[in-house]
């Protein structure tokens, strides 16, 4: 295993890589420690499972599909920009313009701080760290955040989400994560996607949930058949599993997270690509001011969860 630095278009790249297999993730220090490209063995060919929806249009910085980009800390959307928190209101910046909302946080570009680096036969690993000031308008709250990335030799990637409240009060905190998968040659009417979800939120026009819907989700959902984009409320597990599955090669990709620390997860399949974004959340959209999954960290207090990816086959047999 080993660990490489190097510099392009989009700022300094740290990759992880298995030099026996090829198998490497590509993560962007500077901007937000976004998952540029994550190369794996599928059926015995090396695949980037990572999809960057909008890359011949717009650059990482300016695509406002937010490709694997880091939600803190809040996730999703903020009702026109506005809460209250302890009993005086805060106003963000807007931008989603269109919506006249603020969305996903504000460190998906920011430049984080290269931190420690650790490589074993088993395993490459490397944490990033931003520390942040309490300088962003309408979010008075100083905090640290730190990813921590581990490619393992069977090339399964861990990603972990740390963050530690280093204000002299209580802060509002979400996070989340905004990744695009993909398994190459495969037409997003082949995916299907299961994973163990108890309901659905319709939402407004401002795209902000108004309605919880009960769901039977024990046959998965079709994207042939299903227009997605919603975020679902997931049963409570420790180690709970999404399978996206290409049913015409008969292949699959695994995003596992515990449903106890993050249980939310928005299932988006974009418009004119083939993709599906399948992300972890702690919180639901406007959770702000809704309080629904928000957490008040405490000074000192940290929030930690992960979230692992792999590739394999289907498990049918097993459902």
């Amino acid at each position: 295993m080993e660990i490489n630095i190097f510099d392009s278009v989009d700022g300094q790249v740290v990759q992880l890589k298995n030099e026996h297999t090829g198998e490497s993730a590509e993560i962007l220090q500077d901007l937000g420690g976004a998952l540029k490209s994550l190369h794996v063995l599928i059926q015995g060919k090396l695949e980037n499972i990572i999809a960057i929806p909008q890359e011949s249009q717009f650059s990482m910085a300016e695509n406002d599909l937010y490709p694997s980009a880091l939600l803190c800390p809040w996730v999703n959307r903020v009702r026109n920009g506005n809460y209250s928190f302890l009993g005086k209101n805060y106003q963000l910046p807007i931008n989603e313009k269109a919506l006249g909302n603020a969305i996903h946080g504000f460190l998906a570009r920011r430049k984080f701080e290269l931190g420690k680096q650790e490589i074993t036969s088993d395993y490459a690993r490397v944490i990033l760290y931003y520390p942040y000031s309490g300088d962003f308008e309408g979010f008075p709250f100083p905090f640290q955040f730190e990813w921590e990335f581990t490619l393992f030799q069977n090339g399964k990637l861990d990603v972990s989400m740390k963050c530690l409240n280093t204000g002299e009060g209580e802060m509002p905190f979400a996070c989340g994560w905004h990744p695009y998968f993909q398994i190459p040659g495969t037409d997003l009417d082949d995916y299907h996607i299961f994973f163990q979800g108890k309901s659905r939120f319709l939402s407004d026009s401002q795209m902000i949930p108004m309605k919880e819907e009960l769901m039977d989700m024990k046959d998965g959902l079709s994207f042939r058949t299903n227009q997605i984009d919603h975020v679902f409320r997931l049963n409570p597990s420790e180690e709970h599993v999404t399978e996206l599955v290409d049913t015409k090669l008969k292949r699959a990709l695994f995003v596992q997270q515990s449903s106890r620390l993050f249980p939310f997860l928005v299932v988006f399949a974009p418009a004119n690509e083939q993709c599906v974004a399948i992300e972890p959340m702690t919180a639901n959209t406007d959770a702000m001011n809704t309080l629904d999954g928000l957490i008040h960290l405490k000074p000192k207090d940290f929030f930690q969860g992960n979230v692992q990816i792999w590739v394999g086959n289907p498990l049918e047999l097993t459902r």
